[in-house]
């Protein structure tokens, strides 16, 4: 019988929030025996004659340092790592999010929250993954100081 998570897909920033759905995954990896995919988008900025110099060191030195970011994710997913797969998508080169997340096969997106004011914590590509046929999508956030000393967060709570 397949598990509710089997394929779990978790977009990871250098953040709180993006350390939080780390935890998350590994939470489900643990439990449910999910395997992950961890995933980190870099920025690019534009390069060639219209745009001034070119950005191609730049570009370079962005992708290596989202690249570092996956492999701090890796540590912190501990032995769950051995069943996680890392991405590094290249905005614009490669594969969107959403195009991953529509063909992987995955079960449950955990994606950062990010802060905005006057509204809830949201991610800027969850209405767009919230189409896909069959996909959970979860907006983790950080677990403040407050609620690890007072409330332990439940299992499933994506914030």
């Amino acid at each position: 019988m397949k598990s509710a998570t089997e394929r779990v897909l978790v977009v990871y920033e250098r953040t709180r929030a993006g350390a939080a759905a780390v935890d998350q995954a590994r939470v489900l990896a643990e439990r449910e025996h999910a395997t992950i995919t961890v995933v980190a988008v870099a920025p690019r900025a534009p390069s060639g004659p219209r745009c001034g110099n070119s950005a191609v060191q730049y570009n370079e030195a962005v992708a290596d340092s989202v690249a570092r970011d996956l492999d701090k994710a890796g540590e912190q997913l501990g032995q769950a790592a051995e069943r996680a797969t890392f991405l590094l998508l290249v905005d614009g080169v490669d594969q969107t999010l959403e195009q991953l997340a529509g063909s992987g096969g995955f079960d449950v997106v955990l994606l950062p929250a990010h802060w905005r004011p006057f509204r809830k914590p949201g991610h800027p590509e969850a209405a767009r993954l919230s189409l896909i046929a069959g996909v959970e999508i979860r907006i983790v956030a950080p677990v403040s100081p407050e609620q690890t000393r007072h409330e332990p967060r439940p299992a499933g709570a994506a914030g």
